[in-house]
């Protein structure tokens, strides 16, 4: 299961994840995450991972889908909170190559983000 709150706060979609990040779930992240960035074009993105305790490679492509989006609209896109040492190796794992800055908070994300 995977639960998605997003909020939208200085020109930044904070996008804040709670559960598993795999096969099963990444329609609902595709649905929630990738309609609302691509119908707005939004060009900065947190996410956050404090709440997540799992990810596939299934996951690892969903970050990445979206790492791309921003990419073609000129933006950024940050990570934070990870702080799951399980999901820091899955995403080694899945060869995730930190296509996104990584912060250990929301705060100091929004720092980078200066826009």
């Amino acid at each position: 299961m995977l639960k998605i709150k997003m909020e939208f706060k200085k020109g930044i979609l904070f996008i804040r994840l709670d559960g598993i990040l795999n096969k099963k779930t990444i329609e609902v992240f595709d649905n929630e995450v990738l309609s609302v960035v691509l119908v707005n074009k939004l060009k900065y993105i947190v996410v956050n991972l404090d709440e997540v305790y799992e990810v596939d490679k299934d996951g690892v492509s969903a970050l990445k889908e979206l790492n791309d989006i921003i990419y073609n609209f000129h933006g950024k896109g940050a990570l934070c909170n990870l702080t799951n040492n399980q999901v820091k190796r899955q995403l080694k794992e899945y060869n995730y190559t930190n296509e996104y800055y990584e912060f250990e908070n929301e705060l100091k994300a929004l720092g980078m983000m200066r826009i």
